[in-house]
């Protein structure tokens, strides 16, 4: 059985090349356009969506079988974001012209699916969400026995009147409220003067302060360390399996392709 023109585009890695240096361009003017049009750009622009197009069709004609075509999500989002682009702006008006250029930022993606470690690299995000909604629970739920151990003991009635809000009267007792606390505890995540946070409590909790040094110091490891830690795993625990399923489909192509050879 003989390969037709297009699986064998498909198969070069010029074609893959291609279609990245035609990407590249197209993400280099979506950010000229911002603040500079002219009838040179609009037709490269064209140009490049029939580009586009064409590649699509090549990849659909190329394909294996219709199950490894459809059951491949990056081929959806190639027709999407293709879609997307065909849509003139002149058939919508007003905030939805300025959400369909928006849109159209999208295509700068599709170097995602056009460049292998890229492409591998979101298979690993996509394979660790997962993971990470159960690590975002457990975090969650030291976050909140946190939050609430800093409204119960570090809450101040009169913080209006204390030297802090003088110094920052923009800013509300950090642990005034549950949803206070969680954000000053996020706050602490970042780094963002998160000793501040620790030397104002003394201030005012002075019978507290080694407390306070260890309620901070000990939320900075669990959250700092301890958690973040559990995503990396994750994330380096699906890449060593995303790598290992990338080689097997590898080396089933390349079976594929040499029986097909063997065939001719």
């Amino acid at each position: 059985m003989k390969l037709n023109i297009c699986q064998r585009m498909v198969n070069n890695p010029a074609f893959d090349q291609a279609a990245v240096i035609v990407i590249i361009i197209n993400a280099v003017l979506i950010g000229v356009e911002l603040n500079h049009t002219s009838p040179e750009i609009k037709l490269i622009q064209n140009l490049i969506i029939a580009f586009f197009v064409v590649e699509l069709l090549i990849r659909f004609l190329g394909r294996q079988s219709y199950k490894e075509y459809f059951t491949d999500g990056w081929n959806y989002f190639d027709v999407f974001v293709v879609a997307i682009s065909l849509v003139p702006e002149t058939a919508v008006s007003g905030a939805d012209v300025s959400v369909l250029r928006a849109l159209r930022v999208l295509r700068v993606f599709r170097a995602l699916r056009a460049i292998d470690e890229l492409r591998l690299i979101t298979t690993v995000l996509l394979k660790s969400i997962k993971s990470l909604v159960y690590s975002g629970a457990l975090f969650f739920i030291f976050m909140y026995v946190y939050a609430v151990i800093g409204v119960s003991m570090f809450r101040n009635p009169d913080y209006a009147n204390s030297p802090n809000f003088e110094l920052n009267p923009t800013q509300p007792d950090p642990y005034g409220n549950l949803g206070e606390a969680m954000f000053s505890l996020f706050r602490i995540l970042t780094g963002e003067d998160w000793t501040d946070l620790r030397y104002n409590l003394i201030d005012l909790h002075t019978e507290l302060s080694g407390f306070v040094t260890f309620y901070h110091v000990s939320w900075m490891i669990v959250s700092g360390f301890l958690l973040i830690n559990l995503v990396v795993g994750a994330v380096i625990n699906n890449y060593d399996k995303a790598i290992e399923e990338a080689h097997e489909r590898d080396e089933e192509s390349k079976s594929k392709l040499a029986r097909r050879r063997d065939d001719r």
